[in-house]
């Protein structure tokens, strides 16, 4: 189900993006015209209280009659931050009747990862703290090679071949956690290859092990505000290609429940 369908693909007015799946709030917006802005709060606990009162400040001197579409990470990550941002973000696109896109954030993390060359079997990279407080539209370094636009006016990293294999793990309840492999392509963006999942860590050891082809291996931290830039940057994406998602296809992905039998 789509809503606010448009003629042609450009963006005329701004994207927002919302990020509360770690303890970090990021919101980032931008018209994809060299108006843009991110901005990250460590709010951990605090964000159902500062929620609101900071994203109403940060879209100033935009209005939300400005927006033409809303971005929002869907998870892997908490369980509340998550769910709240997700309601956030569809009662917004509901109220302004323009499309929500979903973007996982092991995702948004592979489109942010800095080049490395491809690790067979193994190597880890950590985003904390290299990747921390960076991303396309937050300027101040250190920041993910995004730099002078992002997708805007650059290349996703890449390595020969014009494609790169990024494998994320991001640890989970219960001793558990959530893997994912995804394909950075300067044409086409992300592709999914191994859709995130919640499982063992023997299991994807496993998985990994397995893997055919070379990737880059990234353990996710625990902040994960400044890739809201990614978030907004892979909706984009879509946006270009014509996606016009409906407020209520958004959904979030908890991939597990956050009481242990469940």
């Amino acid at each position: 189900m789509n809503s606010n369908p448009q003629d042609g693909t450009s963006v005329k007015k701004y994207g927002l993006a919302l990020h509360t799946a770690s303890r970090e709030l990021g919101l980032a917006i931008s018209n994809f015209a060299g108006d843009s802005r991110c901005q990250t709060w460590n709010l951990d606990r605090d964000l159902a209280t500062h929620l609101h009162q900071y994203l109403v400040e940060f879209i100033q001197p935009q209005t939300w009659a400005d927006l033409a579409f809303i971005a929002v990470a869907k998870g892997p990550g908490g369980f509340t931050g998550t769910r709240m941002g997700m309601v956030t973000a569809r009662t917004l696109a509901q109220q302004l009747d323009i499309p929500v896109f979903a973007v996982s954030t092991l995702a948004a993390v592979a489109w942010a990862a800095p080049p490395q060359p491809p690790l067979a079997k193994g190597g880890l990279l950590n985003t904390e703290p290299s990747l921390a407080k960076g991303g396309l539209l937050n300027t101040e370094p250190p920041q993910p090679p995004l730099a002078k636009g992002g997708l805007l006016s650059a290349e996703p990293p890449l390595a020969k071949g014009g494609f790169l294999s990024i494998a994320l793990q991001m640890p989970a309840q219960r001793g558990q956690l959530f893997g994912a492999v995804y394909s950075v392509n300067k044409d086409s963006g992300l592709t999914e290859l191994f859709p995130d999942t919640v499982m063992t860590a023997e299991s994807w050891q496993e998985k990994l092990e397995s893997w055919e082809s070379s990737y880059q291996l990234i353990e996710v931290g625990s902040e994960l505000g400044w890739s809201v830039s990614s978030v907004l940057e892979l909706a984009y994406l879509e946006w270009q290609m014509g996606s016009r998602p409906d407020w209520s296809d958004a959904l979030p992905f908890y991939g597990q429940h956050p009481v242990k039998g469940h």
